[in-house]
């Protein structure tokens, strides 16, 4: 069935409303086994590199040097590695089903494909939230201990981090099902977030471009250090929120432009 004849069925079908909707995407996520198995990987990440940043940043002070970080900013550096767990989780949202074919069934099942879209975001949005405030806890916890006087933080710096992080992993998740909607690929999905999220800010700085270094400042990981920190440079934390919602926004559309314009 063509997009253009499935929207028609949808309009006949006002039943289909957007919780049933997400309570289709929800069950569908949440009885694959990877959904789980990739959140237990990404809390271990958490966990473990927390501990050796922390238990890292103690020997280097011990020996005199400026390694002070407070606890939930390391576990938020850990972030930087269990992420990529999460973006398969975003990926594989969308891609498994052109995958294994079950993206006709949903569509049956929500024939309004920017509804179904819009499902899939609002779930993975919901779950990346909480995992942020999940895995900064619990690297914190971690963190602390390890780290010792060189950890030390006050109870606003860990709640600019959890919700920093719960809304950068949201944002994250939502950009993932955008390009995964748009790709059709796990490999090509998760290759690009690598691309995006790893690469790019580490491979633009060697070039001496003025220009250059302002795209580099507004890259989603970049947005993100703002936002979970107390640090405002380049920018607040304000346009930090702003630029990690466009991301999200403009992959997403993207997406839905294709998965509407596109047959299954």
């Amino acid at each position: 069935m063509s997009a253009t004849a499935t929207e028609h069925a949808a309009r006949r079908s006002p039943a289909v409303g957007w919780g049933h909707a997400v309570a289709f995407e929800w069950t569908k996520l949440s009885s694959v086994r990877s959904t789980w198995i990739s959140l237990a990987l990404a809390v271990v990440a958490t966990v473990g590199f927390s501990w050796l940043i922390g238990a890292s940043a103690k020997a280097s002070g011990d020996n005199g040097y400026d390694t002070f970080m407070p606890a939930p900013e390391i576990a938020f550096s850990s972030l930087q590695v269990s992420q990529l767990l999460l973006v398969v989780v975003a990926a594989l949202c969308i891609t498994a089903e052109y995958a294994s074919g079950t993206v006709t069934t949903s569509f049956q099942a929500v024939p309004v494909r920017g509804r179904l879209l819009g499902a899939k975001a609002i779930v993975l949005a919901g779950l990346g939230g909480i995992s942020g405030v999940v895995l900064v806890a619990l690297g914190t916890a971690v963190a602390g201990p390890s780290a010792a006087e060189f950890g030390t933080f006050a109870a606003g710096e860990f709640v600019a981090a959890a919700a920093g992080s719960a809304y950068y992993l949201a944002m994250l998740m939502v950009m993932m099902l955008g390009i995964g909607t748009l790709l059709r690929s796990s490999a090509g999905t998760i290759t690009t977030a690598f691309i995006l999220l790893f690469a790019l800010p580490q491979v633009l700085p060697l070039f001496s471009l003025a220009w250059l270094q302002d795209v580099i400042d507004y890259l989603p990981t970049n947005a993100a250090l703002v936002l979970a920190s107390s640090d405002s440079g380049p920018y607040g934390q304000g346009v930090a929120v702003l630029v990690l919602a466009a991301w999200a926004a403009g992959c997403l559309a993207a997406g839905c432009v294709a998965l509407t314009r596109r047959d299954a």
